[in-house]
């Protein structure tokens, strides 16, 4: 499969005992009915943007029961190749959460990957993972700040890598002190295009 999304679905799928769905029934964004979804990046093709968080060892001592040392929440939208099923091509909002626990900071970060949705009628986003996988509520704060609420799902399926042997996964669950995490927007420079997620 092309993209790194892809990958991932399918293993996803594979893991529930499902064959890989055609990307025509992924979860199509109508052109014009973005809505809350824009607010992050526009409907152009390659937009993205990426928020980050590194939290310090005082906001860490304060909080001893916070899991999360580290995340990053990425989105992107993107257009794909014309197929029978959509012959102007798919679009899609994806997004990835790398986050590093306090524990694991010298190791690679956990990951989920999936798609994006409007959510509450309008005024946040949801994004979630295939296969029951949980997901992450969004709100947009500001033109650089967005609020990555876990508790409302309350939890998130995260592994190491989206390789086709990757089969250990990681419940990142809603806690004491991992419900919401206030992410700013790091420079275009430090965030990665979607093709290479």
């Amino acid at each position: 499969m092309r993209h790194v999304f892809r990958r991932c679905a399918a293993t996803f799928a594979l893991l529930c005992g499902l064959f890989p769905l055609p990307e025509a029934q992924a979860q199509p964004v109508e052109p014009g009915k973005e809505g809350e979804l824009a607010r992050f990046v526009p409907p152009t093709p390659g937009a993205h943007a990426c928020f980050r968080r590194i939290y310090d060892a005082d906001h860490l001592k304060n909080h001893p029961a916070q899991a999360v040392a580290e995340m990053e929440f990425r989105i992107a939208y993107y257009v794909h190749e014309p197929d029978p099923y959509s012959p102007e091509g798919q679009r899609n909002y994806y997004f990835e959460v790398l986050a590093r626990l306090r524990d694991q900071m010298k190791s690679k970060p956990l990951t989920a990957i999936g798609e994006c949705t409007i959510a509450d009628g309008g005024r946040e986003i949801f994004c979630g993972v295939d296969c029951d996988g949980g997901g992450v509520i969004v709100r947009r704060l500001d033109a650089d700040k967005v609020l990555v609420d876990l508790e409302s799902m309350g939890r998130l399926r995260m592994t190491l890598g989206c390789g086709e042997d990757e089969t250990d996964t990681f419940e990142l669950s809603s806690g004491e002190d991992d419900k919401r995490f206030l992410l700013s927007r790091i420079p275009d420079a430090e965030c990665p295009a979607y093709d290479s997620w």
